[in-house]
């Protein structure tokens, strides 16, 4: 299957703005005069309402048939998911859940500081302070998805306490404009934009987060913890952990530490290079389906940018994948790559287009399940 290039391709590089904004560019005067003015969509609140009234088999009908409807919509947006999905390696149920991050082991990293890792409760306040602290920089999103690409092993992963056919999490996506399995393509394209190149470090900053009391913060691994920005302690089983994985080093730094600054300095450099790699990937894999989606890591501001760029490469995630920079090269090449999208009007048209089409797209996905539960009497 031929990935569905884009949607300027073709035709002037403004026509999807063009539509997406409904704009006619040909229509005489006097037809825009006496056209009716589309019906307002119904408001969230009011969709949300209705659903509530419904009973289990109610809802489930009614995914059921919206899923079906959505499934034959001819946009850009499901040519994407279609062609995502296509030939998948394995059937969603076949990739297993994700893992509970490891801990490093004191007797292997750091024996003269046996201190046994513990994890905090779930309901732990000092663990709830510290995940808001972690994260609070990571915009939400719309998006519930039950899926993530695993940067360790490769693979995807099905996101804990998440069914696939949850008609709660289907409803609340369609709200938001996502079609049924757009997060499963989204992982997928995320896989195939990666070469593994900074797998071992990844798998090494995979570990979770341990302070130097031996506590273990569970759902917060170390690449959030750096991620964060945020000064924090460091056990020497978690530096010397990281060194030891990644560079095979056993004899430069000893447990305890004396030189941290330069142990520190080392695994900055490693992790400097890893967020680089995978940051520019979950964004491009983020704005691959979704037009005005919300990006981490600084990328928002270039989201224009990053649509140009799918359709510099024709949406074909292969294809970009070939081109995207190595770790070190990262900066160089994305200055010299906005730059050129930048310069360039038709490209930078390119990509409003293609954002502004996948933003129509998704209203469709919206207003394809309201229309659904006025057919079937659940909303007036």
């Amino acid at each position: 299957m031929i990935a569905p290039t884009s949607p300027t391709r073709r035709r002037h590089v403004l026509a999807p703005l063009a539509v997406a904004l409904g704009l006619c560019l040909s229509a005489p005067a006097a037809a825009l005069q006496g056209a009716k003015k589309p019906a307002r969509p119904p408001s969230d609140r009011a969709v949300t309402k209705a659903w509530r009234k419904l009973g289990p088999d109610g809802r489930q009908e009614i995914v059921d048939w919206f899923s079906a409807e959505v499934e034959f919509l001819d946009t850009f947006q499901m040519r994407l998911i279609r062609f995502a999905l296509e030939d998948p390696e394995r059937p969603p149920l076949l990739w297993p859940e994700r893992e509970s991050s490891r801990t490093y082991d004191a007797a292997t990293h750091a024996p003269s500081q046996p201190i046994e890792r513990k994890w905090l409760p779930e309901g732990s306040r000092v663990l709830k302070r510290f995940r808001v602290r972690v994260f609070k920089k990571i915009p939400e999103r719309r998006l519930d998805s039950a899926w993530e690409y695993d940067y360790a092993t490769r693979e995807l992963r099905r996101v804990p306490g998440k069914s696939l056919d949850d008609v709660e999490r289907i409803f609340q996506n369609a709200l938001a404009g996502f079609p049924p399995n757009l997060d499963m393509a989204e992982a997928l394209v995320e896989r195939a934009l990666d070469d593994g190149a900074q797998r071992r470090v990844l798998e090494a900053f995979a570990h979770a987060y341990t302070d130097r009391d031996g506590r273990a913060f569970r759902g917060v691994s170390l690449y959030d913890a750096w991620c964060s920005g945020f000064e924090m302690e460091m056990p020497d089983v978690d530096t010397l952990g990281v060194i030891h994985e990644v560079l095979d080093d056993w004899s430069t730094w000893k447990a305890p530490v004396r030189k941290q600054a330069s142990l520190y300095d080392r695994i900055g450099e490693l992790f400097a290079d890893a967020r680089r790699h995978r940051g520019l990937r979950h964004a491009l894999a983020r704005s691959y389906l979704t037009g005005d989606v919300v990006l981490r890591d600084n990328y928002q501001l270039n989201l224009d940018r990053l649509h140009a760029l799918w359709d510099m490469n024709s949406s074909e995630p292969k294809t970009l994948a070939k081109r995207l920079p190595a770790a070190e090269d990262w900066e160089d090449w994305l200055d010299q790559t906005f730059s050129r999208i930048n310069k360039n009007e038709a490209l930078w048209a390119a990509g409003l287009g293609r954002r502004a089409t996948l933003v129509a797209d998704a209203a469709r996905v919206r207003a394809t399940l309201a229309r659904v539960m006025r057919e079937y009497g659940a909303l007036r």
